[in-house]
């Protein structure tokens, strides 16, 4: 049975788009931009976790965390829509409701944090086409998903999947936090792929060592498996929230934070050529992901990828370098023309504290970049800038 998801307002209001200023009290956005959410807004106390896709019928989806805290707080997950290409949006919904799990915890747990929304577009379900799946984390340490087959307006129950994608001696567990991939090349025509990360320990601890690994399903959602794992805990290379593009030829491209690890750099990259089930081996001194050095240089963040069209792979973060000075400042767009064999420099997408990021392409020679960004701290709003393609390579 569908639920109705709770929303704030019944009566579908729009928020104005931000206008693009250069003040000294307003942040400076190169491209057109909207404020999506802000702090404060019905109450919550902060946004943050952005991800977004773009459902089968054209609405544009930006999903985030809805918190009363810091990352163990009260959380919900939200979501507000677009119809017009990320113009003005919806008024928020929420579509997991943190004290809907109160039952699994009794008073045990005082606040509940659900999170790391990582959705997909099952562009290749004949029989549910365009249903929209979500995982997502409670608690990090049991994984749920939930679909949707009417572009996001209603949610089936969640359905409890850890037993199936999650090993014994893993503690944290953490999807996304992105936009998650289906494969549409080779062998593996059809199958979702989520990235996702664990740590080794106690259940739901943020402590103990790292590692990013792959999810995915060949039967549209129906049942789902653990895929390539980085077990090497050793090399130095601390892979954390993950991210993961198709490239031409139906290999994957990964691209990890690395926290803080002795690797050089604060990125990690990995290939799959078996469609997410492992990951290729590369050398001796880093088995599975190898450090990325150079262009890509944000400071320790998530990070996210999108394939723009046939020719063009995008990464977007915080740039180190940036005229903001060091830290989660200055989002910026990096490219590659070759299938992520090298980087360069793109846009500049927003001066000032801005920190997660996720893309969508939107279909009319354009992008849309969610991201946390502020004038004094990047969790003070999630924005959306539009990107015309052409303005991208230099």
């Amino acid at each position: 049975m569908i639920r109705h998801v709770k929303s704030i307002c019944l009566v579908c209001c729009f928020l104005a788009t931000t206008p693009i200023c250069s003040n000294a009290d307003t942040p400076e956005e190169a491209f057109p931009t909207s404020v999506v959410f802000r702090s404060g807004e019905q109450g919550y106390k902060v946004f943050r976790i952005p991800s977004i896709i773009k459902a089968a019928n054209g609405d544009v989806l930006a999903f985030c965390e809805a918190r009363q805290g810091g990352d163990a707080s009260e959380i919900d997950l939200v979501l507000k829509r677009s119809v017009d290409n990320g113009a003005t949006w919806s008024e928020l919904t929420v579509i997991q409701e943190s004290e809907s799990f109160r039952e699994l915890f009794g008073d045990d747990v005082p606040a509940i944090t659900i999170g790391n929304p990582s959705p997909v577009v099952d562009q290749l379900d004949e029989d549910h086409p365009g249903r929209i799946w979500l995982p997502f984390t409670l608690e990090n340490d049991r994984v749920f998903v939930a679909y949707s087959d009417d572009h996001g307006k209603h949610w089936s129950p969640r359905r409890d999947i850890t037993s199936d994608i999650k090993l014994e001696h893993w503690g944290w567990y953490a999807t996304g936090p992105v936009h998650s991939i289906q494969l549409l090349h080779g062998s593996h025509r059809g199958r979702l792929v989520i990235p996702a990360d664990h740590r080794l320990g106690a259940a739901g601890k943020d402590q103990g060592a790292l590692g990013a690994h792959l999810i995915y399903s060949d039967d549209h959602g129906q049942s789902w498996q653990i895929g390539a794992i980085d077990e090497d805990y050793e090399d130095g290379m601390d892979s954390n929230e993950t991210t993961v593009i198709e490239l031409a030829d139906g290999s994957l491209y990964v691209n990890t934070r690395d926290q803080n690890g002795r690797a050089p750099g604060t990125r990690g990259e990995a290939w799959s050529r078996d469609g997410g089930e492992t990951f290729d081996s590369q050398s001796e001194r880093y088995r599975y992901f190898r450090p990325v050095e150079g262009v890509i240089d944000p400071p320790v963040v998530q990070c996210s990828l999108l394939r723009a069209d046939k020719d063009l792979i995008l990464f977007s973060g915080p740039d180190s370098d940036g005229v903001s000075g060091k830290g989660r400042s200055d989002l910026r767009l990096r490219y590659s023309t070759d299938e992520a064999q090298s980087w360069h420099d793109g846009p500049t997408i927003f001066t000032g504290p801005a920190a997660y990021s996720d893309m969508v392409s939107l279909g009319d020679g354009s992008l849309g970049v969610l991201y946390e960004a502020g004038l004094k701290s990047p969790y003070e709003s999630i924005r959306f800038s539009t990107v015309p393609v052409s303005q991208i390579v230099e």
